[in-house]
């Protein structure tokens, strides 16, 4: 009588993530992760051999200990499964779904009471996809609503993010959270704000005077460094006024200085970092677009017999077997490169009907958008009619209604704003698509006529990189005239076999 093989016990490895402070207190801490995985382990008989936990947020893929479990995974095919509490524990994006896919083990997500593995069926892998997605739109949804109230704290002159030095951020009497003046820093960073206004102070100088003043990080006791009062000088916001985006906004916290002083203290600035400016002898014309391909130090130009220029490397690294090279020739060899971009008539009008194709699909895109606009427009109108009939019948009072109406108007101004974009960028796609088809073509004669102030303008608007060795210049283009180049060249190569042009495909152009 055979003896009944008892089953092979399954190992696994066990993950536990929180990505917050505020998850810990709400009950995802570690080691409620680690009790719910154990019991599950234990009831089904499973030996879980390593446990992997770090304490950071999924939206990134590459996570350290994510990456330690992956490969020792890899390194032991005898562990062929990883207990997770749920979903949006083990991964919220796509590049760490794929990597644990393509090691083709079992997940158990405990809490969810499901088990996923390569013998799962299609609904049941279709099921964890959307779990994945929804995750996914979770994180990037809260990221938005993050920015976006961020944004409107600014438009309300609260500022938005962590508080200098000179600040704290304290709940304000509305509910929302603000800046108030520290009492510990703030009267020592109006003093360097006055004694640097004298002007007979240095940078150093004031950072020596702010130390000795008790000018120190609380946390760490250090001395607040050089580069942060240099900072400090220049943050608008401690004169009452903040910058968030690129936009001015008045802020509704007690300044620390005035205007005025703020204004003196850049000007100190200004004029203490402002250097004498340097006679230049010549202008060369490709003086820092050029390096040497055999060691990578920068070309220079250099005058022989008062009227020739020659370029060589500046042998920074060495001695350098590249010879000098004439100006005319780089210029030559730089026209070439122009030339290569330039269409032929019939060339150039495909590219045209390429570009209306294209044109076509954006318009399409910038039409929905702006259909999409106007129905919210609508939609809050009907807000606004609504709340004016509920104040006409008494169900609301006065003052409510010109709360909300005035913020639904707001809103309709910001919408508006938006159709104007979209219209605006509608309309510029042919013209800026023609203008730079137009500004190609005309490339090579540009550069020829230019002075070399403007010859360098030209090419560092083209060109990200160009190199010299052997006598040959080497280049790389910038976007979108990389694209342009290749597309022209195959292009240029077909038709010198015999071949009609293809058809170009609108993804072919720049957007």
């Amino acid at each position: 009588m055979k003896r009944r093989q008892e089953p092979k016990a399954v190992t696994a490895v066990a993950y536990y993530r929180v990505s917050s402070d505020r998850q810990e207190k709400e009950g995802f801490s570690i080691p409620a992760q680690q009790q719910l995985v154990r019991e599950y382990a234990a009831d089904r008989g499973m030996t879980v051999v390593r446990e992997f936990a770090e304490s950071e947020t999924a939206k990134r893929a590459g996570r350290e200990r994510f990456d330690e479990m992956v490969a020792y995974l890899k390194k032991n095919p005898s562990c062929r499964a990883i207990l997770v509490e749920k979903t949006d524990r083990l991964y919220r994006n796509l590049k760490d779904y794929v990597t644990i896919d393509e090691l083709g083990v079992e997940i158990h997500f405990v809490k969810e009471n499901t088990v996923l593995s390569a013998a799962s069926k299609s609904s049941e892998k279709f099921v964890h996809g959307i779990k994945l997605l929804v995750a996914k739109n979770y994180i990037d949804n809260l990221s938005e609503e993050t920015v976006k109230g961020m944004d409107r704290k600014a438009q309300e002159g609260y500022y938005p993010t962590r508080a200098p030095l000179g600040y704290r951020n304290v709940m304000g009497p509305a509910g929302k959270r603000t800046i108030e003046p520290d009492p510990d820093y703030a009267p020592l960073v109006r003093n360097l704000f006055e004694w640097y206004a004298v002007g007979t102070l240095s940078l150093d100088r004031l950072v020596a005077k702010a130390h000795d003043a008790g000018f120190i990080y609380k946390k760490s006791r250090q001395p607040v460094a050089r580069a942060a009062v240099h900072a400090l000088l220049t943050n608008r916001m401690f004169s009452g006024k903040f910058l968030w985006k690129g936009e001015l906004h008045e802020g509704n916290y007690e300044p620390l200085v005035t205007e005025e002083l703020w204004l003196k203290v850049q000007d100190v600035l200004h004029n203490r970092g402002r250097k004498k400016p340097r006679h230049v002898k010549h202008d060369f014309a490709f003086a820092r677009l050029v390096t040497c391909g055999h060691c990578g130090c920068a070309l220079v130009g250099e005058i022989k017999k008062q009227k020739y220029v020659y370029y060589h490397c500046t042998g920074y690294r060495g001695k350098c077997p590249e010879p000098f090279v004439r100006e005319e020739v780089l210029a030559a060899c730089f026209t070439d490169v122009l030339r290569g971009l330039v269409f032929d008539d019939e060339v150039l009008e495909l590219v045209r009907v390429a570009l209306r194709e294209s044109h076509r699909d954006v318009r399409a895109f910038h039409d929905e958008a702006v259909a999409r606009l106007q129905a919210e427009y609508t939609k809050v109108q009907n807000r606004l009619d609504a709340a004016y009939t509920d104040k006409v019948d008494g169900v609301i009072d006065a003052g409510f209604f010109a709360r909300k109406a005035a913020e639904w108007r707001e809103e309709q101004q910001r919408l508006l704003a938006k159709v104007a974009e979209h219209q605006r960028a509608n309309e510029h796609y042919m013209e800026e698509g023609v203008l730079l088809l137009d500004v190609v073509r005309r490339m090579p004669e540009l550069f020829e006529k230019h002075v070399p102030k403007e010859k360098r303008r030209l090419l560092d608007f083209v060109l990200s990189n160009s190199t010299w060795a052997g006598g040959e210049l080497t280049v790389e283009f910038r976007q979108p005239f990389d694209l342009l180049a290749v597309t022209n060249e195959s292009l240029k190569r077909e038709k010198a076999a015999g071949g009609e042009p293809r058809d170009l495909r609108p993804e072919k152009l720049p957007e």
